[in-house]
């Protein structure tokens, strides 16, 4: 009686996301979601397929629950989703529900195109502190509701090599042996390499507009040399977006490569059992420091009675332990943000490499609350990134141009 009455408290206290319960009424209605797609690339059949996955495992058991609730999906470019919002809202026509990035909810909501989210302490003592931290607005207020995390991985070609390379120093010798390795000169795509080169600190201060220390500046010129070097080794190649490495890696074009979990089941289904994954390379100054990509419930401001109340009742469906666990041990691409799943659906192999990830990721969650998809010191990082491993510019003229490239506009 006591286990029973304790998953019920796990559970039920989810409900009072909204402001009137909707446990005693007959659900009804159709609700919008909008789902955001990150990069700039063509949206493939596979790449549309990746992202709503999870999505459609949600609603699909959530209207065997209520069968007389229509949910209708759209999906947008991250880049294009604030703009596409704020038109659809100026015509009435507003999502209630949107799937998207934490930094992107964050912003909706500070435009007034989403409506921040008051939890009981009961409902956040359900999640995972990191992912309210990352979407809180002012105390006690989030951009969205935090529903699952993608951590950055190693994902590699088994026929190729036995084990990922432990460290940075590995990775490249093995390249020079024949390993075929993909980097991409996206920024989040390579902050993993800033905490082994030592260089995750300075990217912090300079994005938060503190002074560099000599220490600092002499890590972050050591991470653009890195990436300068690796361009002249033959076996390293430098693609445009993470895109273009999981591209590679499908084709067996390349043999290594970082990767997002959220592309573990399209790399499952074309490498089988021969793909590998693991947690990144270790450095000399220090652990991985990969990016954990969170992604968040936020919730429309047009909705009616109806609409809000189905909008509240999947959020809350998609946060039950149950749930989350399903869809962890499922499809082994995510990890919950429900700190009540059992432990027992988190004992793969991938799913410890996910968990390890998510342990070495204070830094670099640290950078993404400081330099947001989308912003434009970040996307100035991601040009001189690009001129530094292409031999455009030397790494000492990029380290200077990348402290004033990130220091806060006032």
């Amino acid at each position: 009686m006591r286990a029973a009455r304790a998953f019920l408290l796990l559970t039920l206290p989810l409900t009072l996301l909204s402001a009137c319960g909707f446990g005693s009424q007959e659900l009804s209605g159709t609700a919008y979601l909008a789902i955001s797609v990150e990069g700039d690339q063509p949206l493939t059949k596979a790449i549309l397929q990746e992202e709503v996955l999870q999505a459609q495992m949600i609603v699909a058991a959530f209207r065997k629950l209520h069968p007389h609730v229509a949910i209708e999906t759209n999906l947008f470019r991250e880049g294009d989703f604030i703009a596409e919002v704020r038109r659809r809202h100026a015509a009435g026509l507003g999502p209630d529900l949107m799937l998207l990035q934490g930094s992107t909810a964050r912003t909706l909501v500070e435009a007034d195109l989403a409506r921040g989210l008051n939890l009981p302490e009961v409902t956040r003592h359900q999640l995972d502190p990191d992912s309210l931290a990352r979407l809180e607005i002012r105390p006690g207020t989030l951009a969205g509701l935090p529903i699952l995390r993608r951590p950055q991985l190693a994902c590699y070609n088994r026929s190729q090599v036995s084990a990922s390379p432990a460290t940075t120093v590995a990775l490249i010798d093995q390249a020079r042996q024949g390993l075929r390795v993909g980097l991409a000169v996206e920024s989040r795509s390579l902050f993993w390499s800033t905490g082994p080169l030592g260089a995750d600190r300075a990217l912090i201060a300079a994005a938060a507009g503190r002074p560099l220390g000599a220490r600092e500046r002499q890590g972050l010129q050591r991470w653009l040399e890195w990436l300068s070097a690796a361009n002249f080794n033959q076996q390293v190649f430098i693609e445009p977006d993470q895109e273009a490495l999981v591209q590679g890696l499908l084709e067996r074009r390349l043999d290594w490569i970082p990767c997002n979990s959220g592309n573990l089941s399209r790399l499952r289904e074309a490498l089988g059992p021969a793909l590998g994954v693991s947690a990144l390379p270790s450095g000399p100054y220090g652990p991985p420091t990969p990016i954990t990509r969170l992604r968040v419930l936020a919730f429309g401001t047009g909705s009616t009675a109806r609409q809000r109340r189905v909008a509240d009742a999947l959020a809350v469906f998609a946060l039950n332990p149950w749930i989350q666990s399903t869809l962890t041990t499922d499809n082994q691409d995510m990890l919950p943000t429900n700190r009540f799943v059992p432990p027992s659906a988190l004992h793969t192999p991938v799913l410890k490499a996910m968990q390890r990830s998510v342990e070495q990721a204070d830094a670099s969650d640290a950078i993404s609350r400081l330099l947001p998809a989308g912003d434009p010191r970040d996307r100035a990082l991601n040009s001189l990134v690009t001129a530094v491993a292409f031999g455009e510019l030397t790494a000492k003229d990029a380290t200077e141009a990348v402290i004033r490239a990130l220091a806060p506009t006032p």
